[in-house]
């Protein structure tokens, strides 16, 4: 039975399955990005196809590491709209995006016309953390792309993460809705689709997943002080998957595991026709590498 509880262990994975995904990546002038396109092409988990100024350094660096197809565009909204269009056409499986504003990136793949979103699909952007002290991987929504989810969008987010979760061999993901306290506040309005989640839950729309709220953070992800508050969930001190209010409150915990517990973390978009790794200018080489992982497992 599959089951995958670290970054190292995805690797891994992929590496035993051996499916190379082609990974097209928009303008990688960043070392970070550079880093892990090397580094997932070393470890037979993608081919890349690079759209960028074959003049740029960091392309010109890492020609006698790697094999690579390269695109010349040195527009960097053409260099997006390529992109996308590759991944539409069938060309490559995966988008990255490199140096480049994440709204010129999201204008391509949102195009009505030529983009790679379905019609009608939510687009969100799930985290997968690997906490040291924590006995498993924690998936994370949404800390990067819906502001403040309306119902039909939690419900999607709360899917999705479910699917990633499955894909990593969790058989029966535990879900966390997370607030402040483990107590209702009705004037609060994402409680009411907190409640409805729940309805739904008891009725099946969530398959076999455990979905479980309000709860605070300690409660999800720490048993020993669930039982101090004398508090009784089937989830409690064993997230899988925690669903924040919102961008914000999602945004702080992420950062600051990052920062403050030295967490790994990689991360993709969910909703479009293939997988889309969006990562920010400033996440590690290690991060991005985590991300390509997680979208070639996708």
């Amino acid at each position: 039975m599959l089951s995958i509880r670290s970054f190292s262990g995805l690797t891994e994975h992929l590496q035993k399955i051996s499916k190379s995904k082609r990974l097209v990546v928009v303008n990688p002038a960043d070392n970070q990005t550079m880093e892990a396109i090397i580094k997932a092409t070393k470890a037979d988990l993608i081919y890349p196809v690079i759209i960028g100024n074959p003049d740029d350094f960091q392309i010109k660096k890492i020609q006698q590491q790697i094999d690579f197809q390269l695109i010349e565009c040195d527009d960097l909204i053409k260099a997006a709209t390529t992109g996308v269009a590759m991944v539409k056409s069938g060309d490559a499986d995966i988008l990255m995006k490199g140096l480049v504003n994440t709204d010129v990136i999201l204008h391509a793949v949102l195009n009505k016309e030529n983009g790679i979103v379905p019609y009608g699909n939510v687009v969100t952007f799930i985290a997968a953390m690997e906490i040291p002290h924590y006995h498993k991987l924690l998936f994370v929504t949404d800390p990067a792309v819906i502001p403040a989810p309306n119902l039909r969008q939690r419900m999607a987010m709360i899917h999705y993460a479910i699917t990633m979760a499955e894909n990593f061999g969790v058989r029966q993901p535990k879900v966390a809705l997370i607030h402040g306290t483990e107590k209702l506040n009705p004037k609060l309005s994402y409680m009411t689709d907190y409640q409805k989640i729940l309805e739904l839950s008891k009725s099946g729309e969530f398959g076999s997943a455990i979905i479980a709220g309000p709860l605070d953070v300690f409660l999800a992800l720490d048993q020993k002080l669930g039982k101090i508050k004398n508090v009784s969930s089937p989830v409690l001190g064993d997230a899988d998957i925690v669903v924040f209010p919102g961008f914000e409150s999602a945004n702080i915990f992420y950062k600051s595991v990052i920062t403050f517990a030295q967490a790994q973390m990689g991360g993709i978009l969910f909703g479009t026709e293939k997988p889309v790794v969006m990562t920010s200018r400033s996440d590690s080489p290690e991060s991005k590498f985590n991300s390509i992982a997680l979208a070639c497992l996708i």
